[in-house]
């Protein structure tokens, strides 16, 4: 680290980053549909102790691979079942990410520029929001990026044959993790991009030095096992996760989630908040000729603006989008800023988003009561509030201290910048807890939990709420509903019930206690019509009740 900034005060501030990066994880309940979901798969896990065949609400799921299943249901093994150690191995796996960039960038390019990279992933906003919400998407984004920077390590080497085969190794080892934490696209998105880089760059020599029989024995002896228990115990499992979760996902819009073309990129635009600027600069304005030598070597930065720019337009041109689909893209992106960035760069263009957002916040909280809604009430956005106006502060005081005391340029303004970003969102993350309350079923299963004997039937009707059986350590039964268990359903049937017929029908002949979930209309259908049963819980969505 240059003079502007020691080493020992550089690892003081990634230190620092940490802290704030693991700061109270169980403050927030887990969030439906996904948090719940993703919760509840590993916790079912543990209860069952079958870890091949991966079950939703005791449903066979296979939308995805399992690895992320088992991290965090060995982590409930090790720490019990709560909010934090739900998203610790999302948590821990986003902050190791953002290392490994500062390890790679470092060592490519000196240690400011991995200090640099650090930085921004860490601080980017939608690196940080998806690094501390329970989803599959950080997970992949980082043993995809732990490929990347192998590759790039190995073939900025290549003068060293031994390096070149144990870091390329290290990417095919990353590569088949990536493949079994969300599927084939750990592995057909990188290798499109690096057919695409060696065509342009003609780095023929490239191919020479990716070890493909080695590697490729080495993905199958990570990914194949799996693969092989789930079919073999499974015999659906292969057309329903190969066919319709690949295929049909990406060429139609089976999951109801086609968007505008130009829909990614404001997510990309917001996602890099407050280096919003610096990045796409980086994009538009790379550090490469746009026409290589005939003699070319291998060139990093082409590389990951091939990787980048690649995968926005796959996923731009698919028919299925989310906003998490775009987080691979950042940690090679945060490579391509950090790489332009040089000791005394101007960071102006990052003080004012940080700054400009700070004020708007202060400013939106002089009519807080006016955001109150059905599901969101004065109350709610009052203790919001509490969190949000001090995230205001930090982001105003850390814009005017860059851009004032270190005029906005150099390693402190950067560090300034990245340390007010990373603690203001989390301050507004554990916020929305106040904000989101109607989004978890967390206090639900507190009012449940004291009806509940070891055989009690709680009963699900018309409404699948997700993070319920995670609270309350048990599944659910449905009824006159399928949620996204259609699938699993169809295998087990017996497991459900198909109508509300067929549900006051056994409501009715149940001789000991049970409780019982609707949608809040269809509890009040049911309680014009005389239907016995004894009110505990009611919110804006649903409502709970026992049969005494």
């Amino acid at each position: 680290m240059s003079s502007l900034l020691s080493r020992s005060a550089a690892w003081f501030v990634i230190i620092l980053i940490g802290v704030i990066w693991f700061m109270l994880p169980g403050y927030r309940d887990l969030v439906e549909p996904d948090e719940g979901r993703y919760a509840e798969i590993p916790r079912e896990m543990v209860a069952s102790g079958d870890w091949v065949t991966p079950r939703l609400n005791g449903f066979k799921y296979f939308e995805k691979p399992a690895l992320q299943y088992w991290m965090t249901a060995a982590t409930f093994k090790l720490f019990g079942e709560s909010n934090a150690t739900a998203r610790l191995w999302v948590m821990a796996a986003g902050f190791a990410g953002a290392l490994w960039m500062l390890f790679v960038a470092g060592r490519l390019w000196g240690r400011e520029a991995g200090y640099y990279a650090f930085l921004i992933l860490s601080s980017s906003l939608l690196y940080v929001v998806l690094g501390h919400l329970l989803i599959l998407d950080m997970t992949l984004s980082v043993f995809m990026a732990g490929a990347l920077g192998a590759v790039l390590m190995a073939q900025s080497r290549r003068d060293s044959s031994k390096q070149v085969r144990n870091w390329m190794l290290l990417a095919w080892l990353m590569t088949g993790l990536a493949v079994l934490s969300k599927g084939l696209v750990g592995i057909v998105l990188p290798g499109a991009a690096i057919v695409i880089y060696s065509l342009w760059q003609r780095d023929w020599v490239l191919w020479k030095h990716l070890h493909p029989g080695k590697g490729l024995l080495l993905l199958l002896l990570v990914t194949a096992p799996w693969f092989v228990m789930v079919s073999i115990a499974n015999p659906e499992f292969a057309e329903f996760f190969f066919i319709h979760e690949h295929f049909d996902r990406y060429t139609s819009d089976v999951h109801g989630r086609e968007e505008a073309l130009w829909y990614f990129l404001p997510i990309l635009l917001l996602g890099l908040f407050p280096w919003i600027w610096i990045g796409m600069r980086a994009l538009l304005r790379p550090g490469f000729q746009w026409l290589p030598q005939k003699s070319s070597g291998f060139d990093a930065e082409r590389l990951l603006w091939v990787y980048v720019v690649f995968m926005f337009l796959f996923f731009s041109l698919g028919r299925s989008m989310l906003a998490p689909y775009l987080l691979p893209l950042f940690p090679p992106l945060a490579l391509l800023m950090a790489r332009q960035l040089k000791p005394d760069a101007n960071v102006t263009m990052a003080v004012w988003p940080l700054i400009g957002f700070g004020v708007l916040l202060v400013g939106a909280s002089f009519f807080a009561e006016q955001f109150a809604t059905q599901k969101v009430s004065v109350e709610h956005i009052n203790s919001f509030r509490n969190w949000a106006l001090p995230a205001a502060l930090i982001m105003i005081a850390g814009g005017l201290v860059a851009r004032y005391l270190f005029a906005a340029r150099g390693v402190k303004a950067v560090t300034t910048l990245a340390v007010a970003a990373l603690l203001s969102m989390q301050l507004l993350m554990l916020g929305y807890q106040h904000l989101g309350e109607y989004r978890s079923s967390r206090k639900l299963a507190d009012v449940i939990q004291p009806y509940l004997e070891t055989d009690t039937i709680v009963y699900s009707v018309g409404i699948y709420p997700q993070s319920l059986p995670f609270y309350l350590g048990r599944t659910l039964q449905l009824a006159n509903t399928t949620s996204e268990l259609k699938m699993g359903i169809e295998q087990e049937p017996d497991k459900w019930i198909p109508d509300m017929q067929s549900f006051r029908a056994r409501w009715l002949q149940e001789k000991g206690q049970s409780v019982a979930v609707f949608r809040l209309k269809d509890y009040q259908r049911l309680k014009g019509d005389g239907f016995p049963m004894v009110l505990i819980y009611k919110d804006t969505k649903k409502a709970a009740v026992t049969r005494r």
